[in-house]
């Protein structure tokens, strides 16, 4: 059967084990929140506020405090529900399936396997054009496809054999790219002490403010935090899930530390002027700085976008499967393997498109159109929060969060969605319209339950095959 670090308490019957401690569980957090936001979007965030140095730290410190609330709202959230699988479980007992269905629409359909594209296509440029050059001829085209490719499906195959083996990977990870960060912020220390403070002078000077930038610089901030809600996704495989908050509270505070000392490294370099024009800060900081070593850097950052890609894998599906196992997704994504004891239909049925997306040449503009869409989900899911307080106020929880918190966090991202619609309404309107695609889907897979007999027998007839094909079966042991 499974290995003895996968095993679960009813010995080797069938079913994800408990095996992830504090520790990582604090590696999980901080190796997806520390993806490569804080190597890019400082460019974006600048350009929000006119090159302001002091309100760009603004929105650094206003999107670290945001984050804060709303990752101490799933806490609550997760506190009160024993299962995995996040914001699918948490909207749907209080909103309904069919909301439910549309955030798992969303991330089956698009941002999952575009997300794991992304990431791979990042881990790939970061390794080869250090080496080759910044070039756009057919080789490196071709080269960095292929290493994406390689680096998606031995992640994806280190998921599928063993839970303990991706979670010691997660933490290796992290550890490289926080040593990474360790050598720009002491860098930029050293520099600091020398007395490099120009760019620190008049930090809130603003020339020309636009305000139809201030939403990218938000979004790019929202984005460079992003990532603490996975940990919710497996509940139901952690030791400890009591302890899960003050894992939360101490990797982001921890990262929030990092982001900030790591722009005050980078404007010891570099200018403002030299960052807008940057298409990564971290690359241009390190050339400048390390000179012949500055390919270092470029590897951190692709071990950085590796741990948020692992991540992404390890959590994601845990999505898909509980989805699955509540029947809103195919039965054989709610299975697990005999004897590796992971989930891995759930994940290997999202890889071929997400293969093929790595050949797309506008893949990013995907995400893009549903980066408002991915916010109101979230936004929706801390909304549960305040509704059962009013209509269960006596519901069990281990942990409560002042109702502000939650209230901050809705009104901020509210906000930004606005300001994302009144700056870009066609790519936010199709990202809405994309979305509500996902009814027709819905209604064929979950509503229509009396199907004609041929197209039944089919459904059935091909989780049958795949369940054979994956040789797994449904969890034997009750885990929540």
């Amino acid at each position: 059967m499974a290995s003895s670090d996968d095993k679960t308490d009813a010995g080797d019957k069938v079913a994800l084990g408990r095996v992830l401690g504090f520790l990582p569980s604090v590696a999980f957090i901080v190796g997806i929140v520390i993806g490569t936001g804080i190597f890019i979007s400082p460019t974006a965030i600048l350009r929000g506020v006119d090159g302001s140095v002091g309100w760009a730290f603004v929105i650094w410190i206003t999107c670290a405090v945001v984050a804060m609330c709303g990752a101490l709202s799933y806490m609550e959230l997760a506190s009160s529900f024993t299962k995995s699988g996040g914001e699918f479980i948490f909207i749907k007992e209080a909103f309904g399936p069919t909301l439910a269905f549309l955030r798992i629409w969303t991330l089956v359909a698009i941002l999952g396997p575009t997300s794991v594209a992304v990431q791979s296509l990042i881990v790939a440029k970061y390794l080869v054009t250090p080496f080759s050059g910044d070039c756009n001829n057919e080789d490196y085209y071709i080269a960095t496809r292929l290493i994406a490719i390689c680096v998606m499906c031995l992640i994806v195959f280190i998921n599928c054999v063993s839970v303990p083996a991706s979670s010691k990977l997660q933490t290796l990870l992290t550890v490289a790219k926080v040593i990474g960060l360790a050598v720009i912020i002491g860098t930029g220390l050293v520099l600091l002490i020398q007395g490099h403070t120009e760019n620190f002078k008049d930090p809130f000077v603003i020339r020309d403010f636009q305000p139809a930038l201030l939403p990218t610089a938000f979004y790019s901030g929202i984005f460079a935090y992003a990532g603490w809600d996975y940990i919710t996704c497996v509940t139901e495989e952690i030791k400890k899930p009591e302890k899960t908050v003050i894992a939360m509270f101490v990797s982001l505070t921890f990262v929030t530390i990092v982001y900030l000392l790591a722009n005050v490294a980078y404007l010891t370099a570099m200018t403002p002027d030299e960052i807008l024009s940057s298409g990564a800060v971290a690359a241009s900081f390190s050339v400048r700085v390390l000179k012949n070593w500055s390919w270092t850097i470029w590897i951190f950052v692709a071990m950085s976008a590796a741990g948020n890609l692992n991540g992404l894998v390890f959590t994601r599906c845990r999505m898909f499967f509980v989805a699955a196992r509540e029947g809103y997704l195919p039965e054989v994504m709610s299975m697990i393997h005999v004897r590796m004891n992971t989930p891995l239909p759930a994940m290997a049925v999202s890889i071929p498109v997400s293969i093929i997306l790595v050949f797309v040449s506008d893949v990013y503009v995907l995400i893009d159109f549903l980066t408002s869409v991915d916010t109101a989900f979230t936004v929706i899911t801390v909304m549960v929060i305040p509704y059962f307080r009013w209509k269960q106020p006596d519901r069990p929880s281990s942990f409560r969060v002042p109702l502000v918190l939650p209230v901050i966090f809705i009104l901020f991202n509210v906000f930004v969605i606005l300001m994302s619609f009144y700056s870009t309404p066609v790519r936010s309107t199709l990202g809405l319209l994309t979305t509500l695609l996902g009814l027709v889907f819905y209604y064929f897979g979950c509503v229509w339950t009396n199907k004609p007999v041929p197209i039944q027998n089919a459904i059935d007839s091909s989780n049958r095959f795949l369940q054979k094909f994956f040789l797994s079966v449904r969890q034997e042991v009750k885990t929540y």
